[in-house]
């Protein structure tokens, strides 16, 4: 099928991919932080709740991912910097982990 409207630059893989790639390493590191390790200074209900969301950004870069190898479509920026706020999250919490651990 061709898709002359959707653009099929390489700038926009070359620069896309490795931010994919970043946010499926981020969120696979959280995700497993938050399933496997004792977070005591963090509530069940903001734990599930925040694994929710990293498991359905999880599934939408993946999408992405996938979109962008098969047709060469980008990704919005609001969606990508939502996405980068919740790494920002994460990041936030491994930051409170080793605190809490070194107490």
């Amino acid at each position: 099928m061709n898709l002359p409207h959707l653009p099929r630059s390489p700038i926009v893989k070359s620069l896309l991919e490795p931010l994919l790639e970043d946010f499926t390493y981020w969120f696979s590191q959280a995700q497993q932080m938050l399933e496997r390790e004792a977070l005591p200074f963090l509530s069940a209900e903001r734990r599930q709740e925040l694994l929710q969301r990293i498991t359905q950004a999880q599934s939408e870069v993946q999408a992405a991912y996938s979109l962008l190898n098969s047709t060469g479509v980008g990704v919005d920026t609001t969606i990508l910097m939502a996405w980068h706020q919740l790494v920002l999250e994460c990041w936030h919490l491994r930051l409170q982990a080793r605190t809490h651990s070194q107490l």
